[in-house]
């Protein structure tokens, strides 16, 4: 491809970027693309006075970051990250490059988190203080630099909210603090993503619920009726294990669970293995000429939600039933839902072991794993 403006390099990086993602999809990666790319980028960016071309060079670096991780090169592609960092700390010096070389910065520390690099967590976050703390100091009048550093800390809060809520909530009560303090805070860079860190409180909150329930009484079941499947009853899942898989007839990722739910169900319904689906009602229908389901444009009574429940399990072979919630139910807040699919593992007990959110092969095998330890104990 013709580079001559940064616009052409950005598009050079995103198409890289699509490559990259079927490359690795089709077993097949050529690492050298990028780099010709990066060294093309490179020669235009040393004509240019402005940094204009810090931003494609940023994610050309990422992109060959993760082609370099996903063969093995842990340690190269570290350290291509970090090089890139080195050569825009020059540019940070220098006060007509010093925005464009943030923003760029700030890009490649949040790839060093990607689990495959494995960079020292604690290291890398007294990295990333002490870079925004130069950054904010260095640039106090830019929005665009202050907005940055507001979103980063949340998406660092939003890695942690899982596994350690307190610790994200500290981070947003800092950001917070800095966005108020600062003349530029009813700016509507910095205003929008202050507004993000609202559900992100949310998520923490819940994160906090779902932890304390590890290891006690899981909440009654609130069941308004059953579809696909006998009734489901408190005495019937009584000494199973069970999954509580909350899902909802919309939701890409729930669907995208379904292989992985049948597989657990297969291999451990005989010994003592339960799965209820959890959901609400959404107002869908089934189309059975497209056996697809669809928000009906008037209201949906219980039975006809039932019925395209029925259809929508069968039509994907699910083995397990679901439940149906009553409209004002509780039962997904005492759950600590706020995303989905939202699995809850129960022991025989009755106590909750395991809460895992969203799909993924990461989820997958340790609710597998789960499961085989509570039907030996």
């Amino acid at each position: 491809q013709n580079l001559s403006t940064p616009q052409s390099a950005g598009d050079l990086a995103s198409s890289l970027m699509a490559y990259y993602s079927y490359a690795r999809r089709a077993g097949s990666v050529d690492s050298a693309r990028v780099q010709v790319a990066l060294e093309q980028t490179r020669k235009l960016a040393s004509g240019n006075q402005d940094g204009a071309f810090f931003q494609s060079l940023a994610q050309l670096t990422m992109i060959r970051s993760d082609v370099l991780a996903s063969g093995g090169q842990v340690k190269e592609a570290e350290a291509a990250i970090r090089e890139e960092l080195q050569t825009l700390r020059a540019a940070i010096e220098q006060e007509s490059t010093a925005e464009r070389a943030v923003l760029a910065s700030s890009r490649l520390l949040q790839a060093l988190s990607n689990p495959q690099i494995g960079a020292d967590s604690e290291a890398l976050g007294r990295q990333t203080e002490e870079f925004y703390a130069d950054a904010l100091k260095r640039l106090p009048d830019s929005a665009v630099v202050l907005a940055d550093y507001l979103r980063a800390r949340g998406s660092e809060a939003s890695r942690l909210s899982g596994s350690d809520p307190d610790a994200a909530a500290r981070l947003l009560e800092a950001a917070r603090a800095v966005a108020a303090e600062s003349a530029l805070k009813d700016q509507p860079a910095v205003k929008a993503a202050v507004a993000m860190y609202a559900p992100l409180e949310r998520r923490i909150e819940s994160s906090r619920l779902q932890l304390q329930m590890i290891g006690k009484p899981a909440p009654e079941l609130d069941i308004a009726a059953t579809a696909h499947g006998s009734a489901v009853t408190a005495e019937g899942l009584k000494g199973k294990v069970v999954l509580l898989d909350f899902w909802a007839i919309w939701c890409g990722p729930c669907i995208a669970t379904f292989p992985h739910l049948n597989s657990m169900y297969d291999e451990f319904h005989s010994q003592g293995f339960e799965i209820v689906g959890v959901t609400r009602q959404y107002g869908y229908q089934w189309n059975a000429e497209s056996k697809r389901a669809s928000k009906a444009d008037a209201e949906v009574s219980l039975e006809a939600e039932l019925s395209m429940l029925e259809e929508f399990m069968k039509h994907h072979e699910l083995r397990h039933p679901t439940i149906v919630t009553p409209k004002e139910s509780k039962l997904q807040n005492q759950y600590g839902v706020t995303g989905i699919p939202h699995a809850v593992l129960i022991d025989r007990k009755g106590n909750v072991r395991m809460i895992k959110v969203g799909s993924g092969e990461a989820n997958a095998k340790a609710l597998h794993d789960m499961v085989q330890t509570l039907l030996a104990e």
